[in-house]
């Protein structure tokens, strides 16, 4: 799908849920940096869950995920990682 025919969103975390089932994924924080974004989230609906992140940027006002990974990255905030604990990621 041509980049102009993706579907866009109102927050990064909408963008970045895209795809998921509700139950399925908890995000479990946002960065937003000018026009991009950064989202945190945990999949599965329980332990083990599995870490993601997720890239969005914003385009005529509206989100869209340009890409993401599973696992969480060395400079992932200090907040993030304590959450995911708190929930049960190990």
């Amino acid at each position: 799908m041509a980049d102009s025919e993706q579907a866009s969103y109102d927050t990064p975390e909408d963008a970045a849920r895209a795809g998921y089932p509700e139950q399925f994924v908890t995000v479990l924080g946002v960065r937003v940096e000018g026009e991009t974004a950064r989202v945190w989230m945990l999949t599965n609906d329980a332990p083990p869950f599995e870490p993601y992140e997720s890239n969005c940027i914003r385009e005529g006002g509206r989100w869209r995920e340009t890409d993401g990974s599973g696992g969480f990255g060395i400079d992932t905030p200090e907040e993030i990682l304590s959450e995911a604990a708190r929930l049960g990621w190990e």
